[in-house]
């Protein structure tokens, strides 16, 4: 499907795998029965977290058994859990997706796979999990110099083909290491995957540098699976994994659709999880769609994902601001800055908390004068020096927060 450069063909073949499951959803459902007259699939009302945890039960087929299915729980950034049951037959396809993409990455099934991530007692694999997969567990909860100097020296003791998957906070704070710590030596791996954030254009570039290999962001969730993945050929474009998903880019504020080139939210429809339809998912994130890729290769792409809508923030006019203009403005100090968060709290309040000793950072007007560039003079910017930025429930940092909404937000 994804390869076949036929645009028209693809239509076709979506939008009788679409159907199919439309239809299954109005007849085996409660909560689209009442759509069962529709004519396309913008008859059906777009969804969230919320909506399905209040209608648990009527998102579920009658076609199936709820205790065979399988369960998939996520905290998200929030901590407040959220369930999603699948069936067998998602479950195949989320792990041929897995298969199909990593493969593109440079990552085959069987290859060592250094998996770094804050583990505990909920997704720690067990010694046979380890073994049959390849895994080596390396806990991503501790990101200093000497965490990661142990990191460094075991790969490179380690002669067998290897990978590296992580957040893509954890690789921002291994680049600056690699940053302060030139000297590494030798660093083959044959990818290196991030999951969540992109990272940023220098972190990866030191990333690949170091390691001599592909970095690829992939943009996933826990409910869905596997949705894009950047591109190999380094332009960053997403390449949208349209052969499992159908997506939609809906306005901000209102289940309209945006022009290509324009921020929406990303909008999916799940097609392949019968169990427990998902149509028309509003997955909280952004993005800007392109009906071409740069790289030629055939379907659509996310020109740049932006992130979740809630981690928006907005300037001293009210105007909606990308989190790209704060992470790209806090990369020029990553020598002198660990880790950062920034929190809108008002109209024309923020606070920047910066993870670094007060006496080594020396450039307080530098960023206090960039940010008020793209926030507005008149911004109020509070600085605050911390030990450690928390993790989420997700195991995730989260770099961007917003407090507020202006009373024209919806």
């Amino acid at each position: 499907m994804l390869n076949n450069p036929d645009r028209k063909f693809f239509d076709l073949q979506q939008s009788l795998v679409l159907k199919r499951l439309l239809l299954h959803a109005v007849q085996t459902t409660r909560y689209y029965y009442g759509y069962k007259n529709f004519r396309s699939i913008d008859d059906f009302p777009v969804i969230n977290k919320s909506i399905i945890k209040e209608n648990f039960a009527d998102f579920l087929s009658a076609g199936y058994s709820v205790t065979k299915l399988h369960k998939v729980t996520t905290s998200g950034s929030t901590g407040a859990p959220f369930t999603v049951c699948q069936d067998k037959g998602k479950r195949a396809r989320n792990q041929a997706d897995n298969i199909y993409f990593s493969e593109i990455a440079g990552y085959k099934i069987g290859t060592r796979l250094y998996y770094l991530r804050v583990w505990n007692e909920l997704n720690r694999k067990s010694p046979i999990q380890r073994f049959m997969q390849n895994i080596v567990m390396v806990d991503a909860g501790n990101l200093s110099d000497d965490s990661f100097r142990t990191l460094i020296a075991r790969i490179k003791s380690d002669s067998s083909t290897k990978s590296l998957l992580a957040f893509s906070s954890t690789y921002e704070a291994l680049s600056h290491y690699l940053a302060k710590n030139p000297d590494h030596g030798s660093l083959n791996t044959s990818s290196i995957i991030t999951m969540s954030e992109a990272l940023p254009d220098g972190a990866k570039q030191r990333l690949r540098e170091a390691f001599h290999c592909p970095v690829v962001s992939r943009y996933s969730n826990m409910e869905n699976g596997f949705l894009a993945q950047q591109c190999i050929e380094e332009n960053n474009e997403y390449h949208l994994n349209e052969a499992s998903y159908y997506f939609e880019l809906l306005h901000p504020d209102k289940d309209e659709p945006v022009d290509t080139g324009i921020p929406g939210r990303i909008i999916v429809t799940d097609l392949y999880n019968f169990a427990m339809p998902m149509i028309r998912y509003d997955t909280g994130d952004m993005a800007i769609l392109e009906e071409r890729s740069l790289c030629g290769s055939p379907g659509r792409v996310f020109s740049r994902i932006e992130g979740r809508k809630v981690d928006f923030i907005y300037d001293t006019k009210g105007n909606l601001l990308s989190p790209h203009v704060i992470t790209n403005t806090m990369w020029k100090y990553s020598s002198e800055v660990r880790q950062f968060q920034f929190i809108q709290n008002g109209k024309d309040l923020y606070l920047i908390k910066l993870n670094c000793p007060v006496s080594s950072f020396t450039r307080n007007y530098e960023l206090m004068s960039e940010l008020k560039n793209y926030l507005g003079k008149n911004a109020v910017i509070s600085m605050d020096f911390v030990d450690e930025i928390p993790l989420l429930a997700s195991g995730k940092r989260k770099k961007i927060i917003c407090n507020y909404k202006p009373d024209n937000s919806g």
